[in-house]
């Protein structure tokens, strides 16, 4: 059975003149053995730190990876 989830972890802000800059924002896809997958988003400076934050994140749910899958946002800004 598949059970998609979507949050979204930020572990600061980037607020600069009510803009928000979403550069460093990646969509993460943890994909189990047991066939699940989970979907969020996460704030980060790289790929490598984004999958780091999307294991921690399987691991806080005792989770076995098979696979994970990381996508930058489009660089944008968003007024506030």
């Amino acid at each position: 059975m598949t059970h998609s989830v979507q949050t979204s972890i930020f572990s600061h802000t980037r607020l600069y003149a009510n803009h928000y800059y979403t550069s460093n924002i990646y969509q993460v896809v943890i994909n189990t053995e047991d066939g699940e997958s989970y979907e969020y988003e996460v704030e980060a400076d790289s790929f490598h730190d984004a999958t780091e934050k999307a294991e921690q994140y399987a691991y806080s749910l005792g989770v076995d990876i098979t696979f994970i899958e990381v996508y930058l946002f489009n660089s944008e800004c968003i007024t506030l």
